[in-house]
């Protein structure tokens, strides 16, 4: 896991504007992990996946992310995220969801 920095943050009397990441992502997701739930448990070998944390607590391979954190896995690195409060997540991904590049060994 690779942790990010959000490339932009403006707050003003209108609102908060967040950039996360500049680039050229193929899919957007939006999840909802309930607390004590783990989504992943693989890892794969062409797409990578950017995630930003929205709201909760989650741990990714033991790592700690917190509210407003975002962070990258590459191809090859097996992931699990483990919610440990109720979790909202954004996730980018280089190439559209795939089931044949999701590889548990």
């Amino acid at each position: 896991m690779q942790r990010l920095n959000v490339e932009y943050t403006r707050k003003d009397d209108r609102g908060l504007l967040v950039q996360i990441n500049t680039g050229l992502w193929k899919q957007v997701n939006y999840l909802l992990i309930n607390k004590g739930d783990t989504f992943g448990g693989h890892y794969h070998k062409h797409k990578k996946e950017l995630f930003y944390l929205l709201r909760g607590r989650i741990k990714v391979n033991e790592e700690e992310i917190k509210e407003g954190e975002c962070f990258m896995i590459n191809p090859l690195e097996m992931h699990a995220i483990y919610a440990m409060e109720n979790s909202e997540l954004i996730e980018l991904l280089s190439e559209p969801y795939d089931k044949g590049d999701i590889f548990t060994k």
